[in-house]
């Protein structure tokens, strides 16, 4: 097993346990959910388990996602934005950055993923590249695909149709839908768990990602590209979360686990998924592709009935994590994201410094400001929108705020000056270290 050791130290101060008792992580994550894809943005659709849990926490009303699927995956791995790793959906995460499973593996933690991994070790073919399995990137246990995309219930992979179910490297062979496969992998991880350590929980659906397919005994008509069947979709992945919140209930466990839900990128309007009135969809910076649905829990800690206006993004979740377990890394990475903790804690929002979120075409932020450019400069001309009050980016301001433009198209100059564009391509593709480039499927 390849896994890089980072000595830690343990401090946890400010909760009423003891040391000891370092809090859980479960991270849950949609696939393709868009803004009006969840029941507490839209009340034609039925997710009773996920508004609940928003609404015992806090919603975060303005969390960032990139446009794809694998990009919001290394950042949340590495609290690094995609400019610098590299990654762009058909490359995996090179094996020189640290991971957040890894950090906490090497502080005691136990470390699961179930479902979909996406940054590499999935070759097209039956055998899976080992160094870039989860299980070599920190996780101690992994269930579910390596790629992009499989069928729900054959778990074949659409394009190929080569098998793409794996338990810790070996294939599996199985019937199910793959929503409640990976909610009973959690539940029972959570039951036969060390009582003795806390643990790191990802749980990665890959609904409503297409093909879309309903779950059992729904009348959506079973698979297809239509709303109805999205929905239906959408209420078995509500279902399987409310099962394993039902199980951390069982264990007594939520007074002491973080519980963080979000969409890697926004919803996808060929497949039936909407963003309502937000701009675009998935595979664009505009709002629709990258302003995604996301809430906080911790019974006890996040006090209920909360909407927290903080602008984050998804490298923000690494750095905080250790800020909420304590876990100190002897060696810091040079983080992207920002420790939004206090922040969410204490129910204000801060200042956020600029970040940026995309590869090729870029959103660069200084909140309530979003530039919209191209990574080079090339192309199209600039837009300029104050999401806060335009959050449909329908007036482009860039002709009244050239100064705006000015001072955050140098931020994004000054960011990338010192990253060499091979590795801005990633590994395999001419930078990231001169690492193989692993394949990969669907975003």
């Amino acid at each position: 097993m390849i896994r890089k050791s980072f000595a830690v130290g343990v401090l946890w101060v400010g909760l009423a346990f003891g040391a000891t008792e370092k809090p859980n992580v479960v991270i849950l994550v949609a696939d393709d959910e868009g803004w009006g894809d969840i029941g507490w943005n839209n009340p034609e659709v039925k997710t009773p388990n996920l508004d609940r849990l928003a609404s015992e926490g806090v919603r975060l009303e303005h969390f960032y996602a990139n446009p794809i699927c694998s990009v919001t995956r290394a950042a949340l791995m590495t609290g690094m934005h995609t400019l610098r790793t590299g990654v762009e959906n058909f490359n995996g995460l090179d094996l020189k950055y640290q991971t957040l499973p890894q950090a906490l593996h090497d502080a005691g933690y136990q470390t699961w993923m179930c479902g979909k991994w996406h940054l590499g070790g999935a070759k097209e073919n039956s055998h899976p590249e080992p160094e870039y399995l989860p299980t070599n990137r920190g996780f101690d246990h992994h269930y579910g695909l390596l790629g992009g995309a499989v069928d729900y219930n054959t778990h074949m992979k659409p394009r190929t149709q080569e098998l793409d179910w794996w338990r810790n490297g070996e294939p599996v062979q199985e019937e199910g839908y793959s929503t409640d496969l990976l909610a009973n992998e959690a539940i029972g991880l959570i039951q036969k768990r060390d009582k003795e350590r806390p643990f790191l929980l990802y749980l990665a659906f890959n609904a409503i990602h297409g093909p879309i397919s309903a779950p059992p005994g729904q009348s959506s008509g079973g698979r297809g590209r239509g709303r109805e069947t999205l929905l239906a979709a959408m209420s078995g992945l509500d279902s399987a979360v409310g099962r394993v919140i039902e199980e951390l209930d069982k264990q007594g466990l939520r007074k002491n686990t973080l519980v963080i839900f979000f969409s890697d990128n926004g919803g996808d309007v060929s497949k039936g998924s909407t963003n309502l009135s937000l701009r675009d969809g998935k595979g664009t910076v505009f709002e629709g592709g990258i302003h995604v649905p996301a809430a906080m829990n911790w019974q006890g800690v996040l006090g209920p009935g909360q909407k927290s206006e903080q602008f984050l993004c998804v490298a923000d979740l690494f750095p905080t994590i250790l800020d909420v377990t304590g876990v100190k890394m002897a060696s810091l990475p040079n983080f992207d994201g920002k420790d939004v903790w206090p922040a969410l804690k204490g129910g204000q929002a801060t200042n956020r410094p600029v970040f940026f979120m995309g590869n090729k075409e870029v959103a660069v932020f200084r909140p309530p400001w979003k530039l919209i450019t191209s990574r080079q400069g090339q192309g199209a001309s600039p837009m300029l929108f104050d999401v806060v009050n335009d959050p449909t980016e329908k007036n482009d301001l860039s002709g009244q705020h050239p100064e705006i433009v000015q001072e955050l198209t140098q931020a994004l100059q000054e960011y990338t000056k010192d990253i060499p564009q091979k590795s801005r391509r990633g590994p395999g593709g001419g930078g990231g270290g001169g690492k193989k480039r692993p394949s990969g499927q669907q975003n």
